[in-house]
């Protein structure tokens, strides 16, 4: 996390990060291409790519070696919250493939690279550590390493779990900061949490569950559904939360209370939400007062992934647009 140091240290502000998708709308693609560009050189030099995921394959996004030969599972995930659920996927890749023979991994750095007879994952190795090691030491323990924009406690508290059991997961985040006119990423094993940004909307899922959106208005609450329903948590309590509503904008503000359930059948998970202001008529569910998604980029002059599950906001990003859903919606 970086932090503005404001005269001879009176004030020492945050500075708010974004995701991706915040800065690069839907460019998830290029930050990916650029990791597995870049880990193995800049990026972790202690390890050395020798695989990636191909299409239509049950396989981890990259696979990697260490100097020591272990198996490294890398996931990444760049938009969005990292959730339990990819953490339990990367351990599920790492025993799957705990069974790789040196053959085996030098088969799949053959098929991912294309190369030339003579080349070979131990001459490769070898250029990478500058040492060679017997075909026997390869892939005797495994690792899991997760790049992700975001996490929860609750994930760390998982991953801090695993490791006592002898599981050697790593977890390192990204962010981008706005600094002046330039942009630049950091890439820290600092667990950045939503927390320090944790202001957000939440999309109605109409698409998926029509009504949803006016149950939300009434319940004046927010929620997520099915897969997606880890997409609330803890860390929403206190913070401005908005109601996204495709095809018009945000429909309702709120500001998050400790109160968060999960429904009897466990589909919904949903958050209450105090001090709310809305534009929907709760008796025959017309949206008639919205902040459109134009209007949204203009007043926080930013580019959103509008139909993501959750996006998040700066601080300041989110009290303009609660202050502006007060007006709109008096």
């Amino acid at each position: 996390m970086l932090f503005e140091v404001k005269g001879d240290m009176e004030n020492i502000l945050p500075i708010s990060s974004l995701d991706v998708s915040q800065k690069f709308s839907k460019n998830e693609k290029n930050l990916e291409e650029f990791l597995k560009r870049m880990i193995g050189n800049e990026v972790f030099p202690q390890y050395m790519i020798f695989g990636n995921e191909r299409s239509l394959q049950k396989e981890a996004d990259l696979f990697a070696v260490d100097g020591n030969g272990a198996l490294v599972v890398i996931e990444l995930k760049v938009a969005g919250l990292y959730d339990r659920g990819k953490l339990y996927q990367a351990m599920d890749y790492a025993q799957i493939f705990s069974v790789w023979q040196y053959s085996d991994m030098n088969e799949h750095f053959r098929k991912c690279f294309h190369l030339n007879d003579d080349e070979t994952l131990m001459s490769r190795f070898e250029e990478h550590f500058g040492y060679r090691l017997s075909e026997s030491r390869f892939n005797n323990s495994q690792k899991i390493v997760v790049i992700s924009n975001a996490s929860s406690l609750s994930i760390s508290s998982a991953s801090d779990y695993w490791r006592t059991k002898g599981i050697d997961i790593e977890e390192y985040f990204y962010r981008f900061y706005d600094i002046g006119p330039k942009t630049f990423l950091e890439l820290s094993s600092e667990i950045f949490l939503p927390e320090a940004q944790r202001h957000c909307w939440i999309n109605t899922c109409e698409r998926y569950i029509p009504g949803a959106y006016l149950d939300m208005v009434r319940e004046k609450k927010a929620s997520a559904y099915g897969d997606r329903k880890e997409k609330i948590g803890e860390w929403m309590s206190k913070s401005y939360v908005f109601l996204y509503h495709n095809g018009y904008g945000i429909i309702a503000a709120g500001i998050g209370t400790s109160r968060i359930e999960i429904r009897e059948d466990n589909e919904e998970k949903f958050i209450k939400l105090s001090k709310f202001h809305h534009g929907v008529n709760l008796e025959n569910g017309q949206i008639s007062k919205y902040i459109s998604a134009g209007r949204i980029k203009s007043l926080t002059e930013q580019n959103f992934y509008f139909s993501n599950t959750v996006v998040y906001l700066s601080k300041e990003n989110a009290k303009l647009l609660y202050d502006e859903c007060i007006k709109e919606f008096s």
